[in-house]
């Protein structure tokens, strides 16, 4: 059985367990990290979720903890701020422009065969509650949350992932 083929019967035995499998993808250099799901659409109805700039040991409970709620029945919709789901926090979600599909959930375009996945993306605030989007947001903690429901590079992208998205040919 070829790598690949391993990849994707974990990926089906994850979804046909639990609903959904989680993707981490660990920081490199000054770029973030992130994880997203891969099921929640598909065993739920629900957009998949994307998370970054958290430690992965963070990122994968929290993901699990969103697709248990999700199979209790609980939906996650763009534009909207829940308490409950990280200690203290409260947390935002977004909805991811296609355009980034294939390449923050290559994973998930893959396993659906398709790039129109619906995807949110989950937002933390910094220290004084701020989201990333708001132009007081402290400058460094906004780096590691891109804001992908931007379509153009410039607004959706920090300098330092453009630079390694480019030179992986991602960009």
């Amino acid at each position: 059985m070829s790598q690949g083929d391993e990849i994707e019967a974990r990926v089906a035995a994850d979804i046909a367990q639990h609903g959904w499998h989680v993707v981490l993808v660990p920081p490199e250099g000054n770029t973030p990290g992130w994880a997203h799901s891969i099921g929640l659409q598909e065993s739920f109805g629900h957009p998949e979720i994307v998370v970054f700039g958290m430690d992965l040991e963070v990122l994968g409970p929290l993901l699990n903890r969103l697709g248990e709620a999700i199979r209790a029945g609980e939906r996650f919709e763009a534009d909207c701020e829940r308490d409950g789901i990280l200690q203290g926090l409260s947390v935002s979600f977004r909805p991811v422009d296609a355009r980034w599909i294939p390449t923050f959930l290559g994973n998930a375009a893959w396993h659906y065969q398709r790039q129109d996945v619906a995807v949110l993306q989950v937002f933390w605030p910094d220290a004084s509650g701020r989201f990333p989007w708001d132009p007081d947001s402290d400058a460094v903690w906004r780096q590691d949350q891109p804001l992908l429901h931007h379509r153009e590079t410039h607004l959706a992208l920090s300098e330092a992932l453009v630079a390694v998205l480019q030179r992986e040919g991602a960009l």
